[in-house]
């Protein structure tokens, strides 16, 4: 089934009504084509209405593929990643036992229920708690459900969250209901973490994931916000396991970039298109560049197609920018060629939607 609706909660539950029944399902925003890559499908449109419910039905097992979920295309080709009943599930009971939830979490989510964010119904769900979405999208709804609601638990990406920290209603708005703020998407500036702390309070929560491995690669606690860690993507979820690779795939120690391999039970298995797999001997290999500090943490330096293979390690564009500017002052942006060279150019690196470096077009 492919949804072409607004973001209601609607949507999620023909989601999940198609994972117990072992259905795939993929949503689109309302009024795109359907890529003929995901095959003959039943369209349900924002103006269809939803039979009866059957009396009972077959739950799937978990090694059916019951989620089509689609990657930006950002850094490279869109893909279609297959994801199974079982990574699913492993993704709810993992955000739902690691994260720091107040009792009974009243949710306000700023995000579409189709996306990543749509991972954090059930795990609410499961601890008793209520998920809201604004009754329009925009800045100005959201904090007028903060006002009508009182959530407890606030979710958004970074792009959403600047535009609530930056908004003239910001400091009026009462956030004393907010618990526990998450975001996910990027790290923020140290700046930004202080501003959210005046804001919310200290109280900040970030996951971190890919679409093949939904929410559940690091995260970190309101405490890591309060010191010198604000500024990492956390540490592994447990049951998921890490490692930082050369080029060649050998483990590159604490401190140095590697690319991020991750293995554990909420990885998806396959890709509809192209075809193939994205694990390897049980590995994914993300195409993130990171780096691992002595305590576990990671920290995101940039992807593998803009580092260049030097032997058993990375150099990265971002470590060039930072040394050209600790011995010249002066800001640049960095970026590898065809050939392996680097070039360098005045200014700072454009950002992408999510304020990470996009070096498309530098090199």
């Amino acid at each position: 089934m492919v949804q072409m609706r607004p973001n209601d909660p609607l949507q999620w539950l023909v989601n999940a009504g198609c994972y117990v029944a072992g259905r795939r399902s993929a949503a689109l925003p309302p009024g795109s084509e359907v890529d003929p890559r995901i095959g003959p499908a039943l369209v349900l449109s924002a103006d269809v209405p939803i039979g009866e419910a059957p009396d009972s039905v077959a739950v799937a097992p978990s090694d059916a593929v019951v989620r089509l979920a689609f990657t930006s295309g950002m850094t490279g080709p869109a893909k279609g990643v297959e994801l199974t009943s079982g990574a699913l599930g492993a993704v709810a009971l993992a955000l739902r036992d690691t994260l720091p939830w107040p009792e009974r979490p009243q949710v306000l989510c700023a995000e579409s229920v189709s996306g990543g964010f749509g991972n954090m119904v059930l795990p609410t769900f499961l601890l008793g708690g209520s998920f809201a979405l604004p009754d329009e999208p925009g800045v100005d709804s959201f904090l007028d459900a903060v006002v009508a609601g009182r959530p407890t638990v606030l979710m958004m990406m970074p792009p959403i969250l600047r535009a609530v920290l930056n908004h003239p209603r910001a400091d009026s708005v009462d956030w004393s209901s907010v618990e526990l703020v998450v975001y996910s998407g990027a790290s923020l500036e140290s700046s930004e973490v202080d501003r959210a702390h005046a804001v919310f309070g200290e109280v900040l929560c970030q996951v971190f994931g890919q679409v093949e491995v939904p929410k559940t690669i690091a995260y970190s606690t309101p405490a890591d916000h309060r010191g010198e860690r604000r500024s990492a993507l956390g540490r592994p979820f447990p049951g998921t396991e890490i490692r930082l690779c050369g080029p060649s795939g050998t483990e590159v120690p604490a401190g140095q970039a590697g690319e991020l391999w991750v293995r554990g039970p909420t990885i998806a298995r396959s890709y509809a298109f192209p075809a193939g797999s994205p694990v390897h001997d049980g590995w994914l290999r993300t195409g993130d560049v990171c780096r691992m500090d002595s305590a576990g943490y990671l920290y995101y330096v940039d992807r593998v197609q803009y580092a260049i293979p030097l032997g058993d390690s990375y150099l990265c564009p971002s470590d060039l920018e930072e040394r050209v500017f600790s011995l010249t002052g002066q800001v640049v942006s960095a970026a590898t060629t065809e050939d392996s060279s680097v070039r360098f150019v005045p200014g700072a690196p454009p950002r992408d939607v999510m304020g990470r470096p996009d070096r498309r077009g530098l090199a």
